[in-house]
This record gives C-alpha cells, sequence and structure tokens, in this order.
C-alpha cells in the first residue's frame, strides 16, 4: 500500500503544481487595471473571455500547430534512420502521437519520450544504446533549433531595423546569449569532427569502466559520433526543426490574435518581437514541473510580454489558446494509444522493473 500511494505521491504533486500556478495566473491577470499615474487601463483576462473571438485565426493556430508537430515525428523518423535502425515513418507518427498524449496529460515517471525510447529499445534490444540516443538526440536537436531561431531571426530582424527590437535592450539582450550559445554549441559540435577515431575508441574504453551504465554509455557516444560523420543527416534534421518552430512561433503568434483587441498597436507583440520571445517561453515550459508545461508556460509568456511592454494578459490568454490546440491534438493521442495500450502497458511494467 505505501509503495502504491508513492507511486501516485509524483504525479499528484505535478498536477497540483501545475494547475495550481494556472489558477495563480489566472487569478493575478483576471480583472482589468488601472495604472494610477498614467490613468491606462490593462485589459484583464475577464474582460478578454467576454469579448468576441475570431476562429479564423483559432483554426489557423490548430493547422500550424500539427504541421509543427508532423515536422518533428519525421525529424525522429530521420535519426532514427541515421543509426540504421529499421523504423517506418507510420511507427514514427504512432508512437510520437502516443508521446504526445503521455507529455500533454500523464505526470507520472513515464514521459512520452521514454515510451518512444523503450519501445524502439526492445524492437531492436541488441541495440537498445542507440534507440535511446535518437530520441535524445531529437530533444537536442529541437532544443537547439529554438535557440539557433531567435538567434537567427532576432539578429535579422534587429539588423534590419524593427523599432521594437531596436528600442528594448531586454530583448536585445535575448538574442544575443541565445547567439552565443548557439555559435558555441555548433562549434564543439563541429570539433567532434577533428577527433581521430583513436581517441574516439578510448574515450569510449573509458566510458565502459563506469559500472552499470558504462556499456550504453559508450554506445551513445558512438551514436553521438555517428551523427557528426553524416552531417547532411543533421542539417536536414535543423531544417525541419527550422520549419517545425517557424509553425510553432507562427501558431502563437496566431493564437495572440485569436481575442481581438481594441487597440492592436498597444496590446499586441509583433511578429518580430514573437520571433523571439516565443522559443523562450517554450523553452521555459519544457522544465518538468507540471504535465504539458501548464501553468508554466502561461507564467512564462505572462513575463515576456513584459519584456515586450505588453499587457501580460495578453500573453496569457495566447498561451491558454494554443494550449487548448495541444489538449485537442493530445486528446487524438490519446485514440492512438488506445489502439496501442497492450504494448503502451508492457512498456509501462519494463520501466517500472527497471526502477524496482
Amino acid at each position: 500500500m505505501k509503495k502504491h500511494a508513492v507511486k501516485w505521491l509524483g504525479p499528484v504533486l505535478k498536477y497540483g503544481a501545475g494547475f495550481g500556478l494556472l489558477a495563480w495566473v489566472i487569478s493575478k491577470y483576471w480583472d482589468d487595471k488601472t495604472d494610477p499615474v498614467t490613468q491606462v487601463t490593462t485589459v484583464g483576462l475577464n474582460t478578454l473571455l467576454q469579448g468576441p473571438i475570431d476562429f479564423a485565426w483559432f483554426a489557423a493556430v490548430a493547422a500550424l500547430f500539427v504541421a509543427a508537430v508532423s515536422l518533428q515525428l519525421i525529424r525522429w523518423f530521420l535519426l532514427v534512420r541515421a543509426l540504421d535502425l529499421p523504423f517506418t515513418l507510420r511507427g514514427s507518427f504512432r508512437l510520437g502521437m502516443v508521446g504526445l498524449f503521455y507529455n500533454t496529460f500523464i505526470p507520472g515517471s513515464v514521459s512520452g519520450d521514454l515510451v518512444k525510447a523503450i519501445y524502439l529499445a526492445k524492437a531492436h534490444p541488441e541495440r537498445k544504446a542507440k534507440a535511446v540516443a535518437t530520441v535524445i538526440a531529437d530533444r537536442a536537436m529541437g532544443l537547439y533549433g529554438l535557440i539557433l531561431f531567435v538567434a537567427v531571426l532576432g539578429s535579422i530582424a534587429w539588423a534590419a531595423g524593427d523599432p521594437r527590437l531596436v528600442a528594448n535592450p531586454n530583448l536585445q539582450g535575448i538574442v544575443k546569449v541565445m547567439a552565443g550559445v548557439a555559435s558555441g554549441t555548433a562549434a564543439g559540435f563541429l570539433l567532434l569532427g577533428a577527433l581521430p577515431q583513436s581517441r574516439v575508441d578510448r574515450f569510449a574504453g573509458r566510458l565502459k569502466w563506469i559500472p552499470k551504465l558504462g556499456n550504453s554509455l559508450a554506445e551513445m557516444w558512438y551514436a553521438v559520433w555517428m551523427y557528426r560523420q553524416r552531417l547532411a543527416v543533421v542539417g536536414l534534421g535543423l531544417l525541419l526543426s527550422a520549419g517545425s518552430h517557424f509553425a510553432l512561433v507562427f501558431a502563437f503568434h496566431c493564437a495572440s490574435r485569436v481575442f481581438p483587441p481594441k487597440d492592436p498597436a498597444t496590446e499586441l507583440a509583433t511578429l518580430p518581437e514573437h520571433m523571439v520571445v516565443a522559443p523562450i517561453g517554450f523553452i521555459a515550459q519544457a522544465i518538468p514541473i507540471s504535465p504539458g508545461g501548464v501553468g508554466v508556460g502561461e507564467a512564462a509568456f505572462g513575463k515576456l510580454y513584459e519584456v515586450c511592454h505588453r499587457p501580460e494578459s495578453r500573453g496569457v490568454i495566447a498561451r491558454l489558446s494554443l494550449r487548448l490546440v495541444e489538449w485537442l491534438l493530445g486528446l487524438t493521442g490519446y485514440l492512438v494509444f488506445l489502439r496501442m495500450r497492450a504494448e503502451v502497458r508492457e512498456l509501462q511494467q519494463s520501466v517500472e522493473s527497471l526502477k524496482s
């Protein structure tokens, strides 16, 4: 009974933290607020929700989000095949949708990424570490893609003289930091190519001395090395990431327009601003505090809108609009889960047996 209670404690705490934070964010920005000095009124969520809804913008959000997820699943398929593991695009979409369902609604120890990794590892037991490495590489490439997105497009908008970026040192600072991280990461990855095979093997041999995990870590190191040797695959993966992030940022941009404003010039962030701040918000909500980053994303986008000198409630309502689409697609993943329920249950048992 005690072990069963502990098993449910983590998910309950994550749900509580996420929806508790979401409730706090909604209550904070619920009412209209009037600045006592400027007498400018900032619209609250209550007023926004009572206003009209532009369903054309909402349909655009849904289409763009589906496109973003599809490109991510194609990217994972590409990374799996790059390591010479038999896999199909259909399998990538099936597992990807189940993974989306888990990441969106299930805050337990078995994440969507873990479901994908264990499923692929069971299909290729002789190359388990490489199977797991594909999921890690896919997540790393997605994260790097967000950083690169901010660095490149933010720099272009800044150089082109976008007035909101030129006049906002905070946004300029974000672009500079992301450019530094992107450049350093790219340099480190490219320098791997300068290592002779003997040093690669020597490092793998040292990893094997690590108790229990050594062989798996060595195999994952070789997987990273294989990706470095296949720059064309990595380049194509980054192009897919760029397409996915374009769709995701445009989806958020459309989500910010679902509830039409009275004064678009002051209430809504521009597309260049969203290209800088939206990826940061997506990175922030990836922190595994709550299922699907619920609450965390709304809080992050509220603060990022403050950085843009826009009403924070606008950032919150935009994230809520996008989250509704995420939940709807996550429920579609649940239908795929029902068809694969026996296989997924077996994966859960495998994970739990590894932890016990």
